[in-house]
């Protein structure tokens, strides 16, 4: 039932449209910042192709959709890296598109992290979209426009937006705190987390290697109070403590994605504070290619 997502009236207009006059294949890119409303939509589009019971809608009832919602739909793949998918994903990929389906008429494939293709394997796969094997369909995620121009001019695109406080059903306070993430607000809300303690800067380290080891929210919280309690007090931190902080999350940071989402979340909460303009320079400033200890060094010793 398209109409049951909440938030993105334009996006729901948009799969409706695109089941109506669905083609024998096809190519779609969705991007925006919330990679939950993403895989929300991708997953609705998914079952709105296979739905047994629907027509240019999904029913939530059938086998397809309840299969689908599980994961465990045979003709559904979704394809996740990181660092952006390796060419030999893609040529795996191209093998698993020529064969027949094995539940439904038609084959899906979400590749989320487009943007962080290589070129070679971007090339791979603007090979397998320009032909489609018939029933076959993509479903490419990002955060942003910033893809291969060929790909992206053989794909029918919808932005989409993050939910609003409303939408999600939290305060405003509570919904920056998260960067009106909607997984882990959703997440916050059903383990009933604790936001009003604590955390200091200086044990960002051991909540960064808790959250590599477990996932688990409670200490990607941490790493947030841990942040907001520099900037807090970046007025009593001298240029030393500042540069060892730098130093303390890049040597035990193992993972590229989780060092990104720290740096972007100082971003995020010191551009709160010094006002939009500052906010999207220091943003742009990372999407260019950088040496990420360096950037976050210079970052916190700049900080006034």
């Amino acid at each position: 039932m398209i109409d049951s997502i909440i938030s993105n009236e334009n996006g729901k207009i948009f799969l409706k449209n695109q089941l109506k006059n669905l083609s024998k294949s096809g190519t779609y890119l969705f991007y925006g910042e919330d990679e939950g409303i993403l895989m929300e939509f991708a997953l609705s589009f998914a079952k709105g192709l296979c739905c047994l019971e629907e027509e240019e809608d999904f029913c939530n009832r059938c086998s397809n959709c309840k299969k689908i919602d599980k994961m465990v739909y045979s003709d559904l793949e979704i394809l996740e890296n990181s660092e952006g998918i390796k060419i030999d994903d893609i040529r795996e990929l191209e093998e698993k598109t020529s064969k027949s389906s094995y539940e439904g008429k038609k084959k899906i494939f979400i590749i989320k992290n487009i943007g962080k293709l290589r070129k070679e394997s971007s090339n791979a796969l603007l090979k397998i979209i320009e032909e489609p094997n018939e029933d076959v369909f993509f479903i490419l995620l990002n955060s942003n426009l910033n893809i291969l121009p060929t790909i992206k001019s053989r794909s029918i695109i919808l932005k989409l937006n993050k939910k609003t406080a409303e939408e999600l059903g939290v305060s405003r306070d509570i919904y920056d705190f998260f960067s009106g993430n909607s997984c882990d607000i959703l997440k916050y809300k059903e383990q009933n987390l604790n936001l009003d303690k604590e955390f200091e800067y200086i044990n960002i380290d051991k909540a960064m290697k808790k959250y590599q080891e477990t996932r688990e929210l409670k200490y990607k919280i941490d790493m947030y109070k841990g942040i907001r309690n520099f900037i807090d007090n970046r007025w009593n931190i001298s240029e030393l403590d500042r540069i060892q902080l730098a130093e303390q999350i890049i040597d035990n940071c193992s993972e590229k994605e989780i060092l990104n989402e720290i740096i972007g979340y100082f971003v995020e909460y010191m551009g709160a504070i010094q006002g939009l303009k500052e906010r999207l320079v220091m943003k742009e400033m990372l999407k260019s290619p950088i040496n990420l200890k360096n950037y976050l060094i210079n970052f916190l010793l700049e900080i006034k």
